[in-house]
């Protein structure tokens, strides 16, 4: 028999006639108690700004180059997709379980200390986890890539699918994932809107990422966004 990993997962995720998924209730998103520091966002622009039609036809992968510092106001704009609003968020979640969480690893940000960020979709806030941005450890969890150092910060989007599970049995790893590539696809129209670089990287070392963001059991790391200009 085929022990491939994606195709057993595949396999054991499938669905035929007469099938019916569990349809639980999903366990609570991630909440941090006592970060270091919580950095309250500006409340994000809604409208205006330039066509949605000019600004998708410009989205590509582009890894930042100057080096230069973002602006709260930026990563306000840039995370605005990914907070809770009265409908949900800015991205579909299968039975409304959400199980992404969303990290930045900051290195340049104005009038914010650099280290470690859990975003806060409720409140629209960054929660300080760390003091440290350990560049060349990141830049070794990512393979040596040269735009790590370019890079005002690295947003890291994990999936923690044992919510998704709990609501849909052994396919809600599946809603999981896809969730990720939503909200990936929100943020880098968002970035590409104020003209920023952003690149998606889905190959590095997962538990070095998983160690520098000090994640537990059961929680993914599945992309890291180089975000900068």
């Amino acid at each position: 028999m085929d022990k491939h990993p994606g195709k057993v997962f595949y396999r054991l995720t499938r669905l035929f006639p007469g099938d019916a998924l569990p349809m639980g209730r999903a366990p609570a998103a991630k909440v941090y108690a006592n970060p270091l520091e919580s950095v309250e966002l500006s409340e994000p622009v809604r409208d205006g700004g330039p066509a949605v039609w000019r600004v998708l036809a410009r989205v590509a992968a582009a890894a930042p180059k100057v080096g230069a510092s973002l602006t709260q106001a930026e990563i306000s704009q840039v995370l605005a997709p990914l907070a809770v609003r009265r409908d949900g968020r800015g991205y579909p979640s299968a039975g409304g379980a959400y199980p992404l969480e969303v990290y930045l690893a900051v290195q340049r940000l104005q009038d914010t200390f650099p280290g470690i960020y859990h975003y806060a979709a409720k409140q629209h806030q960054l929660e300080q986890l760390s003091a440290q941005f350990e560049l060349a450890r990141w830049k070794a969890a990512l393979m040596d890539m040269e735009a790590v150092e370019a890079s005002a910060a690295l947003v890291v989007f994990s999936a923690v699918p044992e919510r998704s599970e709990a609501v849909f049995g052994l396919r809600g790893f599946r809603y999981a994932l896809l969730e990720v590539g939503y909200a990936v696809g929100e943020v880098l129209v968002a970035a590409t809107a104020l003209g920023l670089q952003a690149y998606p990287a889905a190959t590095f070392y997962d538990e070095e990422v998983r160690q520098l963001l000090a994640l537990p059991e059961g929680e993914h790391p599945v992309v890291v966004l180089l975000l900068g200009r």
